[in-house]
């Protein structure tokens, strides 16, 4: 609890990416890992695309970041996220608190005419919640952009605030981009975060385990 401060605070946690069929969060971590795999699922004719790009590592390299109030700090999880790879969350402040990734797909081994096939879904997903003891907003907004990062389609959440005494409420977003448009180069991810109280400290929305997953149909 405690008053309305300003500050600005620095984060240790950990950065994440995911392409393929492969989840992964982006609260806070100690490990460290990289995979790439090509795997299908027969039953449903997919291809998953083999590169996954989580990067678990202290600090928050590659995402352009806003701190607001006290700024981003790293927590446990106060409620189990399921699949998660870190049991730790990003946690907001008293004012709009926002990290946002650009991800290059052709950097990251999908070539132009993979991603012109109009083969491909691009599949969005992020974990967010809050203190039982504070209320929280969160929004997120996903774009995808073509190579000179004009934006050809967006998804945007702007959920109902989780009100204060609350139970450790966490909820899960999703979306699924399809019937793509020829072009897209670039995804960003942007989401922002704070609490209801405005108290000082660290009793804002805390987000975990986002992913950006491509998946390829044969047919």
């Amino acid at each position: 609890m405690g008053t309305r401060g300003r500050g600005s605070g620095m984060v240790k946690g950990q950065r994440s990416r995911a392409l393929g069929e492969l989840v992964g969060g982006t609260g806070g971590g100690a490990s460290v890992g990289r995979a790439r795999s090509l795997t299908r699922n027969q039953q449903a004719g997919d291809w998953n695309l083999g590169t996954s790009l989580f990067y678990f590592t202290e600090g928050l390299r590659k995402w352009m970041v806003q701190h607001g109030g006290d700024g981003w700090v790293v927590e446990e999880n106060r409620t189990t996220v399921p699949g998660a790879p870190s049991q730790t969350c990003f946690v907001t402040s008293f004012s709009w608190c926002r990290k946002k990734q650009v991800l290059d797909l052709e950097e990251e081994g999908l070539w132009p005419e993979l991603l012109d096939s109009g083969r491909i879904e691009i599949c969005v997903s992020d974990w967010w919640g809050a203190r039982h003891d504070s209320g929280c907003m969160y929004r997120l907004l996903v774009q995808l952009l073509d190579a000179n990062q004009t934006v050809l389609d967006k998804f945007s959440a702007v959920p109902d605030p989780i009100p204060q005494w609350n139970n450790n409420a966490c909820l899960h977003v999703t979306h699924v981009f399809s019937n793509i448009k020829m072009g897209v180069r670039f995804v960003s991810f942007e989401h922002w975060g704070q609490d209801t109280q405005f108290w000082a400290g660290h009793y804002g929305a805390r987000v975990t385990n986002s992913s950006v997953i491509v998946r390829v149909r044969l047919s």
